[in-house]
């Protein structure tokens, strides 16, 4: 794998008129899945994680990086199985089985007859990875923002729902403090606030119900088996890490390293977890490797 040197990318790029987001619910298998769409051009499909589009963001209100992204290519983004306006998979909380609903959400969305570019954030590049391992000939490039998924025994687990769960006094501190490098930031406030608003909350406590579905079984978010499997991943991929994530710290940073051959790997030092909302400028680096610009 090759490692570019480590680089802060811009902090603020330049946003498009998203007046036309296109909200749209897809009946598939007799679940529901709200997709998000927005921008024209090629097809980029985007996985969410927890501090993000859906998740603490409003899906009409993408943050910048992904409305950034919207002025080179057509970003269409699904709510993740049990999020707001997607129906969980039931008993069905093997990672087979959320790969497999990715499968159906694709047929029903009709993008393309070819293989397409696939990014995911933190959860969303876990199962963004697991697709491209179960079906190659789905994903043409592959974007991993703060990967969750691998497993390091020596580097331990963080406690995810530990830091994430609602607290009665405190507010948000916590889980700001594990998502962001600065916790006191704007990007940071603004997401996870002390005094959230009702809307805000059900969203994300909605989310980190859905989420728990398939990251609660231990190890939290990570799979004993995926570290084996990284090398088989086919498709040119592009990782990208924040220097203070305390969900993706240095080991697991250099097990995808390891894993996937060939790939381009940046480290954003003073950058956290919630990469999407903490470096809008990654938008140009993304762009660049997919050929959009």
């Amino acid at each position: 794998m090759t490692t570019l040197d480590t680089a802060v990318v811009p902090t603020d790029v330049g946003t498009v008129d998203l007046e036309a987001t296109d909200l749209s619910s897809l009946e598939v298998e007799g679940r529901q899945v709200l997709v998000a769409s927005f921008g024209q051009g090629m097809p980029l499909l985007y996985l969410h994680g927890l501090c993000d589009l859906h998740s603490v963001l409003a899906p009409e209100h993408p943050p910048t990086f992904l409305s950034a992204l919207a002025g080179w290519g057509r970003v269409v983004a699904p709510a993740l199985p049990g999020y707001p306006g997607s129906s969980p998979l039931g008993r069905l909380h093997e990672m087979e089985d959320y790969v497999f609903h990715l499968v159906d959400v694709l047929e029903a969305l009709v993008l393309d007859d070819q293989p397409l570019a696939v990014m995911g954030h933190c959860l969303g590049g876990w199962l963004a990875t697991e697709l491209a391992l179960r079906r190659p000939d789905l994903v043409s490039q592959l974007v991993l923002l703060a990967p969750l998924g691998l497993h390091v025994p020596s580097s331990g687990v963080p406690p995810v729902f530990g830091a994430l769960a609602p607290r009665g006094v405190g507010g948000f501190a916590e889980a700001r403090r594990i998502l962001f490098s600065d916790p006191d930031s704007q990007p940071a406030l603004a997401a996870l606030p002390d005094d959230m608003a009702e809307s805000q909350q059900l969203r994300w406590f909605g989310g980190l119900a859905g989420a728990a579905a398939i990251g609660w079984k231990a190890p939290h978010f990570q799979s004993r088996r995926l570290a084996q499997r990284l090398h088989r991943v086919g498709a040119p991929a592009l990782v990208v890490c924040g220097g203070r994530d305390a969900l993706v710290p240095a080991a697991l940073r250099s097990a995808w390293t390891a894993g996937l051959a060939g790939a381009q790997a940046l480290e954003v030092p003073d950058a956290g977890h919630a990469l999407v909302l903490e470096q809008p400028g990654l938008a140009d680096v993304v762009t660049a490797f997919l050929g959009w610009r």
